[in-house]
């Protein structure tokens, strides 16, 4: 899961608990106002009832009009309701908050478009009071509410533009990854984001200087290595032995091809080369493996054998994988008790093998490069999981019957 993605969850579940909050706030708050006014209401409707009852001999118009009734009244923000057709209509379309029924007397709290009525009624009587006091939107708590999940909206920009800066050095890592050591990730900024960049930015700096080094200083090998390859083919020319002659243009073309060999290996692993894929028949790219070994017919009945038991076709680079496989073939030769290679295609892939010990350790060793597992530079496996790794095909190994076995396919 991704920051930006944990942040949102953050935020949500904040917001949902300050929703949670604020509406319980805002329920405990109507709560106690209810129970107010439920108190306050109870409370007139019993001082009424009594009024009314020690007021028996008088008449409903009268006992209304009692001056102490009407301060008392006027002190709980009451006012009576007088039109009969008001008071029907009001009945009629009220909501019932509260009832309460306590033999004949009966005491309802009613709210009509926000206004709130006290309704009592008795055999001989009933009255219609309106609280001068109006159920209405907590505006206040809505306020605060609306502004706590604004502040949250605020922070989670905030945050989430502070952040901005990491997903554009990623973009940028991403870059560096395809090849373009170029790329500048400096930062103006104090923040920890903009010390990763700058600490990213001066290894970035170092690796350039390094690999441009490396590539300046194999190409000037490789070049300073064609001139006495040349030189050594001008003066096999005038060589009178034609078998010396044809030996040492062996050796010499076995040279060239190495520093080719080199200058393929330079550029694959500095991310220069670019693959030219295509659909190629397994037979091709395992003769193109064999030329580039140089051997004659003679070594190549004595070392190799080429069984070719089904089609294959594969999308790959032809140059690169004829590298890799040649340098399998090498290995199998080299590592071999009898010096002897297999080479089997199939419809499973192209499999290389030679009879010997499984290896001692896990293979891993085996493909880093100077390794010291055995005798050489140790670069052999080491190329050929750098070419299969940029091909993005598989490459296995299995021992079985004495007999190790690598086994190249598609993904």
């Amino acid at each position: 899961m991704s920051i930006y993605n944990k942040i949102r969850i953050i935020f949500l579940v904040t917001a949902l608990f300050t929703t949670a909050f604020f509406g319980l706030f805002f329920y405990v708050q109507k709560n106690e106002n209810f129970q107010l006014l439920r108190k306050k209401h109870m409370r007139t409707a019993l001082y009424v009832n009594r009024h009314f009852g020690q007021s028996r001999q008088q008449s409903t118009q009268e006992t209304l009009n009692d001056p102490n009734l009407k301060l008392f009244l006027d002190e709980s923000d009451l006012a009576v309701v007088k039109k009969r057709k008001r008071i029907k209509n009001i009945l009629k379309n009220a909501k019932v908050v509260f009832k309460r029924k306590k033999r004949a007397h009966i005491t309802k709290i009613l709210r009509s478009k926000g206004n709130i009525f006290l309704y009592i009624k008795n055999p001989k009587y009933e009255i219609l009071l309106k609280d001068a006091h109006h159920m209405h939107m907590p505006w206040k708590v809505l306020f605060w509410y609306i502004a706590a999940l604004m502040l949250l909206s605020l922070l989670y920009l905030w945050l989430t533009r502070s952040l901005m800066p990491l997903k554009k050095l990623h973009m940028q890592i991403q870059e560096v990854v395809q090849g373009d050591l170029s790329v500048s990730v400096k930062s103006n900024k104090n923040d920890e984001i903009a010390q990763v960049a700058n600490s990213f930015d001066d290894a970035l700096r170092k690796l350039e200087s390094l690999i441009n080094s490396r590539q300046l200083f194999l190409r000037s090998i490789m070049h300073e290595l064609k001139t006495p390859i040349a030189k050594g083919r001008l003066l096999n020319e005038f060589l009178e032995n034609n078998k010396h002659q044809e030996g040492y243009n062996a050796i010499f073309e076995r040279l060239e091809l190495l520093i080719s060999e080199f200058s393929k290996i330079e550029q694959m692993l500095s991310s220069s080369y670019e693959l030219k894929l295509a659909n190629y028949n397994a037979v091709d790219i395992v003769e193109q493996a064999l030329e580039l070994m140089i051997l004659s017919d003679e070594e190549m009945k004595q070392k190799i054998k080429l069984e070719a038991k089904g089609e294959y076709i594969i999308n790959t680079d032809f140059d690169l994988l004829s590298l890799a496989i040649k340098n399998l073939i090498d290995n199998a030769i080299k590592y071999s008790p009898n010096h002897y290679a297999i080479i089997t295609i199939d419809t499973a892939g192209i499999t290389i093998s030679n009879t010997g010990a499984k290896f001692t350790d896990s293979l891993e060793p085996y493909l880093k490069p100077f390794h010291n597992q055995n005798h050489g530079l140790g670069l052999g496996l080491y190329i050929v999981q750098s070419i299969i790794r940029m091909l993005s095909l598989d490459i296995k190994y299995y021992h079985k019957d004495d007999k190790s076995s690598f086994v190249i396919s598609s993904s």
